[in-house]
Order: C-alpha cells, then structure tokens, then sequence
C-alpha cells in the first residue's frame, strides 16, 4: 500500500521533529511542523501495527497538512 504507515515509523518521524510527549498517558505531542505550533494525539502500541488509513487522515488533519503530505514526510520522499 503506498500510503501504509506503521506506528513505529510515526514515532521515529515525530522524534526527529522533535515533538514532545505530554499528558497523562504520554499520547499528545506537541511540537513545531512548517513554522505552527501543533498538537498531535498518537495511541502507540507496538512499532509493526499499521496505522489505518482514516487515522493517518485524522492526524495529518492535527499537523495541517494533506495525508499525503505526511506520508511523504514519514518516507522521507
């Protein structure tokens, strides 16, 4: 699937971004993406589950970008 992401490759893109973990169960990051502020809701579980696609939509909503857009950041194309 071209836009399949799994969680781990989420957590690596959010850690190179330098988003922060916050909130009681460590599931909002906040951090800076294209000069804006922005607050993302991620439910980790293990590296290998897939995101869905309505998912990846949803948080690619959160960083306002396309979820193509976030796609191609993740894959670094």
């Amino acid at each position: 699937m071209a836009d399949s992401v799994t969680q781990g490759e989420m957590k690596r893109f959010l850690r190179k971004n330098k988003f922060i973990a916050t909130g009681k169960k460590n599931n909002r990051y906040i951090g800076v993406l294209n000069g804006e502020k922005r607050l993302l809701v991620f439910h980790y579980h293990k590296d290998s589950d897939m995101i869905p696609s309505g998912t990846l939509k949803a948080m690619a909503e959160q960083l306002g970008i396309s979820k193509n857009q976030l796609v191609d950041l993740i894959k670094n194309r």
